[in-house]
């Protein structure tokens, strides 16, 4: 069978996120382990988070969606994301041209995958360090770049799990 289905949307995975201090590994690793899941490439200290993440339903998910502005989202945002280069330097010069309608939309689009990620893990995130948790205690996380990466991290693993189940591809 070449469809692979989630079998229990209540399955739960325990990670950790790269940029914590007490969590080593080269940056090859930290991004094996990002899209994997496999723990054993990283250099995980006692001292280190651990996130407990439920799998979300294709309805958990579009409901986070939804909850985010799904349906009043900027759709020329969306297309400007999509269109926008990948390497750093034309892609500054290629926002530099835009129009302030245009950098308004993108401004939006941003904005609304940022609620999306905040309710996906308010979805699915179960405990820290086996404590029950709720995603608000993710805003406290300092310093902010750390707080970004915990919860970019934290979606990742989550669409792993719920989209491809707990053996990743």
């Amino acid at each position: 069978m070449a469809l692979r289905f989630l079998s229990n949307a209540n399955h739960t995975v325990d990670v950790v996120v790269t940029c914590d201090a007490d969590v080593e590994a080269s940056a090859d690793d930290k991004a094996s382990y990002i899209s994997s899941g496999d723990m054993s490439l990283l250099t995980v200290g006692d001292e280190a988070t651990r996130f407990t993440l439920k799998a979300l339903s294709p309805a958990e998910r579009e409901d986070a969606e939804q909850r985010a502005g799904a349906y009043t989202r900027s759709e020329l945002g969306r297309m400007l994301w999509v269109e926008a280069p990948s390497d750093t330097a034309e892609r500054a010069r290629w926002h530099h041209e835009l129009t302030d309608d245009e950098r308004s939309a993108m401004s939006d689009y941003q904005a609304y995958l940022n609620r999306v990620y905040v309710e996906m893990v308010n979805s699915s995130l179960t405990h820290i360090d086996g404590e029950p948790a709720e995603a608000e205690q993710l805003q406290l996380i300092r310093p902010d770049d750390n707080r970004a990466s915990t919860i970019s991290e934290l979606v990742m693993h989550i669409q792993r799990i719920s989209l491809l189940g707990d053996e990743g591809k």
